[in-house]
Parts: C-alpha cells; sequence; structure tokens
C-alpha cells in the first residue's frame, strides 16, 4: 500500500494557481451581462425581483392612497392616471 504525508499539502512544490470566482472577474456592465456564472445569475434575479417588488409595491401605495378618501386624494391623479397607477401595479 501507499503512504500519504499528511503534513504536504502539495507534495511537487509547485505554486498553486488562484482560485477564480464571481468576484473576481473583470468589471463592468457586459461581464454581468453576459456572464454563464450561475452565482451572478442569482445575484441578478435576485435584484430584478426585489426591484420589481418594490416598484409594484410603490405603485400599489399609490393605488391605495388616492382611494382613502372620495375625489382626488393625490394633486393632479384624475381617472386617467389612476388607471395607469392601477395598470403598472398589475403589470409588475
Amino acid at each position: 500500500m501507499t503512504t500519504l504525508d499528511a503534513t504536504s499539502p502539495n507534495p511537487s512544490n509547485t505554486p498553486v494557481p488562484p482560485v477564480d470566482n464571481y468576484l473576481t472577474y473583470t468589471r463592468g456592465f457586459l461581464s454581468w451581462a453576459l456572464t454563464l456564472d450561475h452565482k451572478r445569475i442569482g445575484l441578478m434575479y435576485l435584484v430584478a425581483v426585489l426591484g420589481s417588488f418594490l416598484v409594484g409595491g410603490i405603485f400599489a401605495l399609490l393605488v391605495r392612497t388616492e382611494l382613502l378618501t372620495p375625489g382626488a386624494t393625490i394633486p393632479g391623479v384624475d381617472a386617467e392616471v389612476y388607471n395607469q397607477f392601477f395598470t403598472l401595479h398589475g403589470a409588475i
């Protein structure tokens, strides 16, 4: 049988190349937009979902604020703008 020396993690004494990960890639928009790294794609998905929840929540608050009292509650919001708020809340 073969015996292993546990004290030497690199028996050939060759330098170990640094490990690449998603934080050490080149920076910039294209490096994120064209990536195939699953960790970067997951982070982009998380940011997109949280952003959509935030924008949809803002539209929901605007719709509920407009329905707070009869008539126009928010100045400048007529029926057409209210319908746009309602539609955008549902679409997002």
